[in-house]
């Protein structure tokens, strides 16, 4: 029972709690205040971390010689994220600022970018922090486009073994030592425009199935074959080198050039056109490769080839199209086509790249870009030619392989894709526009004399295993093995890993 003493001490207690909940009041205050503080600090990180990466993203593409574009377009990938740049690598941009941007190569295609910004606090302020500086890092990878038909220096040497470099000159026996390492048992190849479709050029020709007639994959604005130079930077001089670069009619599959069963002409040989090209900040799209390669060292970065009145140049004989002395690293492009219009007929050769100390690591490289359109002569009916290289950091994505008018033999024949060695895991899925299709990478071409596949595409699917199936390591090429039990055949191929070819990384 509550007496009248306890009542009147409760009474003289009750502003006890005041000085508690004022404190306690405070301290709230404080920490709510310093929570806002916190969370512009995580946003303003996120947000200076995404324009780290956009900047990484757009420069990477323009490494490793091309830095005044690498400065350009991380610039502008910071500014696209609402970031004024003022300095790059500490240089003035003459824009103000107020942030700063540096960025190193750590490879001829990675891009190291950091970005660094000052932010105005809140209610910091009350402890002395009227700003605060925030650097955020991003590293960013380009893939280069896959390469087709070459691990090497040298592209469709045939298989005339070392005798085919007899007539370069004694300064290019490095490279041609280099090159010879690398067995391939095909040509490169071209068709004139009136040869017929299902011969085996899908591309180069305006005529359908059997002369005349008309040809859908034909495009009148770029009829073209690509080729990647991939110059590695700190070279003192490039060389290119054509072997037979014109059209000869000839009697022997042996030799370069030798496809007369697909002669049809009447007026002369096809006319050869070779352009030589500068690298550009999209290495998977030659087709925009729009500068000339400048040739300071000799040669010409376009070279026109009239069959008729060259056979003592070209001929059997490595010919120098271009050097260039102090190059720049990169993706240069050769472009191959011919203005053959009413012309038929086939002509192949072959394309080196010769350079100071050839053979020092990276080497450089020559190979086809989305496709190759090759003559293989392979002289005991049977040989494995390479076919696209996929590196681990593809592995998860699909592989797309198309192949046009393969595989035609004598008897059965057959072509087999092959993975690189430590690759498993796999299935190859395929169909034909003439409506075959089947799950196995050996597909049976030819059977009984008969051609399965005449003027018909091949669309090959192949999901890549993820990286802990994928674990090539010096040789990651996909290959083909050809089983023709005949010398020769005439087909275009086509490969092209589905996805970005630009990402991020982790940070060194």
């Amino acid at each position: 029972m509550m007496t009248m003493r306890d009542l009147r001490r409760r009474l003289d207690e009750k502003g006890a709690a005041l000085p508690f909940v004022a404190v306690m009041l405070v301290l709230l205050i404080g920490m709510a205040a310093f929570a806002i503080d916190l969370g512009w600090i995580f946003l303003s990180s996120s947000r200076v971390q995404r324009a780290a990466d956009s900047a990484a993203l757009a420069g990477v593409v323009y490494l490793p010689s091309d830095t005044t574009n690498v400065s350009a377009f991380a610039v502008n990938g910071a500014q696209a994220n609402g970031y004024s740049v003022g300095t790059v690598n500490g240089n003035p941009t003459g824009t103000g600022g107020p942030d700063d941007l540096a960025w190193q190569a750590l490879a001829d295609n990675k891009l190291e970018v950091t970005l660094e910004s000052q932010i105005d606090t809140f209610f910091l302020k009350v402890l002395g922090f009227d700003s605060l500086d925030i650097a955020r890092m991003a590293t960013a990878e380009y893939i280069k486009p896959v390469p087709l038909g070459s691990p090497g220096n040298c592209f469709g040497i045939g298989t005339l073994g070392s005798g085919i470099f007899s007539t370069l000159p004694s300064g290019a026996s490095a490279a041609a030592d280099l090159c010879d390492d690398s067995v391939q048992n095909f040509w490169g190849a071209a068709n004139g425009r009136r040869t017929a479709k299902q011969h085996g050029d899908p591309y180069l020709v305006t005529c359908g199935f059997n002369c005349p007639g008309s040809n859908p994959d034909f495009n009148p604005s770029d009829p073209f074959y690509y080729y990647g130079i991939d110059v590695p930077a700190g070279k003192s001089f490039v060389e290119i080198y054509l072997y037979d670069a014109g059209f000869y009619d000839r009697s022997n599959f042996a030799e370069a050039g030798d496809e007369d069963d697909l002669t049809n002409s009447t007026s002369g040989g096809i006319n050869m056109r070779y352009r030589f090209f500068d690298p550009n900040g999209t290495p998977q799209i030659p087709q925009d490769n729009l500068t000339d390669a400048s040739c300071n060292g000799g040669g010409s970065s376009t070279l026109s080839i009239n069959s008729e009145t060259s056979s003592s140049t070209y001929r059997n004989k490595w010919a120098l199209m271009c050097r260039i002395n102090n190059p720049a690293g990169g993706i240069y492009v050769l472009r191959i086509g011919n203005t053959s219009a009413n012309i038929g007929g086939s002509n192949s050769y072959s394309i080196l790249v010769n350079t100071n100390n050839v053979s020092a690591q990276p080497i450089p490289r020559v190979y086809g870009i989305n496709n190759m359109s090759i003559f293989t002569n392979q002289p005991s009916g049977s040989a494995t030619v390479y076919l696209a290289e996929v590196e681990p950091i593809h592995a998860g994505k699909v592989l797309k392989l198309d192949f046009y008018d393969p595989g035609e033999g004598a008897g059965n024949a057959d072509m087999t894709v092959l993975a690189p060695p430590g690759v498993s895991g796999f299935s190859c899925n395929w169909t034909a526009t003439n409506g075959d299709s089947g799950n196995s990478c050996q597909i049976d071409t030819t059977i009984g004399g008969v051609a399965q596949f005449n003027g018909e595409w091949i669309n090959m699917t192949i999901v890549l295993p993820q990286a802990a199936n994928y674990n090539c390591t010096t040789d990651c090429f996909w290959k083909m093995s050809l089983d023709l039990n005949t010398s020769h055949d005439r087909t275009t191929w086509e490969a092209r890993v589905i996805g970005n070819p630009v990402r991020l990384t982790p940070n060194q």
